[in-house]
């Protein structure tokens, strides 16, 4: 007698429009994360590594995400990308959160073995709080290959190209915070549109560190995992090289406040353990919030590439492992306050 208790995940034709998801395990988020997650990144955020005890908004992404691989994304070949990711309110240590998706869009592949999967996903509270929302798109293998109405007929949602500014206005309000503590004197004033800064240092990964980094988020996709999966070659969460690539993008945007809102993110080319990775960011845009605000928002291009400087003169496409575009929080020269109670600058 076969046992078949155990779950094999949701393949491509397992999927249908409207499909709503409630994931199971909630997660309590505690110190002990919150440390484990600066030590597998390098990120020295002063927000986030400080006595206010509030939990890195990407961690938080990685924790809402990760409960959705179950359902989702167990039978993936590649998460593809992100767009109109809002993080609605801060999360610390003591809350617990939860999942929940529903399928929006659906694209079977021409090969007729996989197709495109949008899912939305909403984080929560234990007080039924939203923590976060996002839309995603996931490449998932077919059980079999018997075609499904998605081949002929795709589904493609209407995605918005950039996180609407005036939410992004309310939420500065909301968590606005003055205090420059990175000791270096690089302010909302002193970026212009169009520079672009090399973050300069260097990150190479190895086997135990990204698998470690993945588990920590519950993500149980195989394609993490197994060597015999994938042919030998476990592919990184594409999430730990958005982390790897954001706690790099402090040098040079030291007094950071914290992302809120990114517009788009994708993964064009996988990483693999032994490869080293390298950041820079593009200033696409300034928006100074009026003279009423003490902080200004940053639209910067995150590009993550891999073993060779993220500026070198001749980045060939197939090094390119993350490109994402995001709102960060910077205060203003003018309104921060140093600890004798003066204006800086």
């Amino acid at each position: 007698m076969t046992d078949h208790k155990s779950c094999s995940g949701n393949f491509f034709e397992d999927f249908a429009l409207g499909q709503r998801f409630g994931c199971t395990t909630p997660r309590w988020m505690g110190g002990g994360e919150r440390a484990l997650y600066i030590s597998m990144t390098g990120d020295r955020t002063p927000g986030f590594c400080d006595e206010t005890q509030r939990i890195h908004p990407l961690q938080v992404f990685h924790q809402v995400l990760g409960q959705t691989v179950r359902d989702v994304s167990l039978n993936a070949i590649a998460n593809l990308g992100y767009s109109d990711i809002r993080w609605h309110d801060d999360v610390g240590i003591g809350d617990t959160i939860t999942t929940e998706c529903e399928v929006i869009g659906l694209k079977e592949n021409s090969n007729q073995r996989s197709g495109i999967v949008w899912v939305r996903t909403l984080g929560y509270d234990q007080e039924g709080r939203c923590l976060m929302s996002f839309v995603r798109w996931v490449m998932v293998r077919k059980r079999a290959r018997v075609m499904t109405p998605w081949l002929d007929t795709p589904e493609r949602p209407s995605l918005p190209k950039q996180v609407d500014r005036a939410w992004l206005k309310e939420r500065v309000v909301q968590c606005e915070q003055t205090q420059g503590r990175s000791q270096r004197d690089l302010f909302f004033e002193d970026y212009v549109v169009g520079e672009q800064i090399d973050h300069v240092d260097g990150h190479t990964v190895n086997p135990s560190e990204h698998m470690g980094f993945t588990r920590l988020f519950q993500n149980s996709a195989r394609v993490h995992f197994d060597a015999l999966h994938t042919e030998g070659r476990p592919l990184v969460f594409g999430g730990f090289a958005m982390s790897v690539g954001y706690a790099q993008a402090l040098n040079g945007l030291d007094n950071r406040l914290g992302l809120i809102g990114m517009n788009s993110g994708a993964h064009p080319n996988p990483v693999y353990a032994g490869d080293t990775l390298f950041s820079a960011t593009e200033v696409l845009d300034l928006d100074a919030l009026g003279p009423e605000s003490a902080v200004g928002l940053i639209r910067c291009r995150l590009r993550v590439v891999k073993n060779q400087r993220a500026l070198s003169p001749v980045v060939a496409p197939g090094d390119v492992v993350l490109d994402m575009d995001y709102w960060e929080q910077m205060p203003k020269r003018s309104a921060v306050v140093d600890p004798g109670g003066s204006t800086v600058g």
